[in-house]
């Protein structure tokens, strides 16, 4: 996957969707062939943001929730309280700021849905804005309408993804389509001028 395409990886439960992302990811090792990655002698992890079906979240508070994985001390740039009303203002979150006194360690795991910690998860990638984006399941539980904004953000800010889904509605916002079919097999489809070519 080039900069400024988008990939999106379909097949049934068991197929290796989630295998693939882990080789990817780094945190498998591959067995055979080759995987070339990006920024080669830069660092990675600036430039690869993994966002799972179920983000990560901690007792803290939201702020340190929007800027997960980095602590205060690491930010290049300062998380302000109106960076913090666009971001969550962009996943219709914003009324966890009434919700929550913005010192308050909360349990977030406890306290928010699945829904909501997958467009909390959406908002940690708004701020970080990586270059690639690995997207495991990460709208499973959100609205089509709110799938459809967030894909239509990512691309604004020009970070390509690698995508796990099962939802057809995301084919319009990815350049490949790869489908495994759970023996083995696959299926590369690169769309071109709206259409898919099938190889």
């Amino acid at each position: 996957v080039e900069t400024g395409s988008n990939l999106l990886n379909t097949g049934p439960n068991g197929s290796g969707k989630s295998s693939l992302f882990r080789v990817l990811g780094g945190l498998w090792p591959l067995v055979s062939g080759h995987i070339v990655k990006p920024g080669v002698g830069s660092d990675l992890n600036k430039e690869i943001f993994y966002v799972p079906q179920r983000p990560y979240t901690a007792v803290g508070t939201l702020r340190e929730q929007l800027i997960y994985p980095l602590t205060e001390d690491q930010e290049i740039e300062s998380l302000t309280y109106d960076g913090m009303v666009d971001l969550l203002k962009n996943v219709d979150l914003e009324y966890l700021l009434e919700r929550y006194p913005l010192d308050k360690e909360v349990n977030w795991g406890d306290e928010l849905s699945l829904g909501e910690q997958q467009r909390l998860g959406m908002a940690r990638l708004f701020y970080h804005k990586p270059k690639f984006a690995i997207l495991d399941e990460c709208t499973s539980a959100v609205t089509t309408d709110m799938e459809e904004r967030f894909c239509k953000k990512v691309r604004a800010m020009g970070t390509s993804c690698i995508t796990i889904s099962h939802r057809p509605a995301l084919v319009a916002f990815h350049d490949i389509v790869l489908s495994l079919d759970g023996e083995g097999g696959w299926n590369v489809q690169h769309r071109r001028g709206g259409l898919f070519l099938f190889h």
